[in-house]
């Protein structure tokens, strides 16, 4: 049996008219409907890419994500109130009357969210994974979100420590941690290789951020500027060479998975590609809107004047109660038109460009898979909804 190819089959006008509509419901309804936005837009997406030509299926349902959503406010707000009061009564019997240790106590109290925020990544995966199928089987998750949580803390602390050294090594051990608890059916996927095979794709963010690094140590240690002139070398080249590694380890890690008794992955995004598309697609997005907005408002203007609602006078002279009215009218104009582009040209090709390169091998492996039960999802993502990490789409 051949590979299988993956197709996209959304349309470009479903999507904008989608993103429009749940966009000025979100709005109207002050942010409430954005977890029926998230679960209909989901639902699109995956119905739109096909492999083998099957469409993917999203089952969650908003009801869900709103629950894990209040739940996981609720936690936080007793946890962070926890931390701050341990913190403040530790600094306060540390300070000793020295105001400065106060300040640091205060300003470090946010750190304590870092583990939570893995957390709720791993979490909002998992509870992605439990609602998505492919030919009837469900996907799934192991339960694992602290051991997932302790490991980030401790990569990314060696990544800012080694000034980068670690980022390969990191990269490659939590998505190893992710894939190896990840299922499909009864089939468990591996995530095959090691640390080392990402560190060459890695070379030109080194150079280029370990290059800044030497100009400024450099020019701080001549008083001179003349180094200086080589940052706009060397940080282009870490920012471009961060958005490369990004993307080709994301490739090398897909082509060294496995699922069951030997499915094989092939996933090649371009970081050309990308690039084009995000760099062009937030630009149109932005042209867009500073032309529709204002287009919208002169309407809506126009439509207040003609029908006696505000005169010649009040317009060019505006009172405070209608200028305000005006200001929050143009920001979310500008927030959901925004929102809508951007799913348009920059979310929607991204996915098709992604999807249409993945291939799926030994595919006649498939007929041995069976069906899994069905995982509770608990906060259903409630944790990244609250925090607004890795809760969209």
């Amino acid at each position: 049996m051949s590979d299988l190819k993956t197709d996209f089959a959304g349309d470009r006008g479903d999507l904008f008219s989608l993103a429009l509509r749940t966009g000025v419901l979100t709005v109207l309804t002050l942010g409430l409907y954005r977890f029926w936005q998230t679960t209909r837009l989901r639902r699109w997406y995956w119905s739109a890419v096909r492999p083998g030509g099957v469409a993917l299926e999203y089952t969650g349902t908003p009801h869900e994500k709103l629950m894990g959503f209040l739940v996981a406010v609720l936690v936080l707000a007793a946890y962070l109130t926890l931390v701050n009061l341990a913190v403040m009564f530790v600094a306060i019997r540390l300070s000793a009357g020295v105001p400065d240790l106060m300040t640091y106590a205060v300003g470090a109290a946010p750190v304590a969210l870092l583990p939570i925020i893995f957390l709720a990544r791993y979490r909002a995966r998992r509870y992605v994974l439990s609602r998505s199928t492919w030919l009837g089987i469900r996907f799934g998750m192991d339960p694992g979100a602290w051991g997932y949580a302790w490991r980030a803390c401790m990569y990314w602390l060696l990544t800012v420590v080694s000034l980068g050294l670690f980022w390969p090594l990191k990269t490659f051990q939590l998505e190893k941690y992710l894939t190896d608890r990840s299922w499909y059916g009864n089939a468990r996927f591996i995530q095959l290789g090691s640390g080392l095979t990402l560190y060459p794709l890695a070379l030109p963010f080194f150079l280029g951020l370990w290059g800044s690094i030497a100009v400024l140590v450099q020019t701080g240690l001549s008083g001179e500027g003349t180094w200086a002139w080589y940052l706009f070398l060397t940080v282009p080249l870490a920012l471009l060479g961060g958005v490369y590694f990004r993307v080709a380890s994301v490739r090398a890690m897909a082509g060294l998975k496995e699922l069951g008794d030997g499915m094989e992955f092939d996933l090649a995004p371009r970081t050309r590609v990308l690039l084009r598309i995000h760099i062009l697609g937030n630009l149109l997005s932005g042209v867009l809107v500073s032309f529709v907005s204002p287009v919208i408002l002169g309407l809506v203007v126009g439509a207040l004047y003609f029908t006696g609602q505000v005169s010649s006078d009040t317009i060019f002279n505006p009172p405070p109660n209608l200028a305000a009215v005006v200001a929050v009218l143009t920001w979310l104009t500008v927030f959901v038109l925004f929102g809508v582009f951007r799913q348009v040209f920059v979310v929607f090709p991204t996915v098709r460009h992604i999807a249409e390169t993945l291939v799926v091998g030994e595919p006649s492996l498939l007929q041995g898979i069976r069906q899994r039960s069905r995982d509770a999802g608990r906060d259903a993502g409630g944790f990244s909804e609250a925090l607004d990490v890795g809760a969209a789409f």
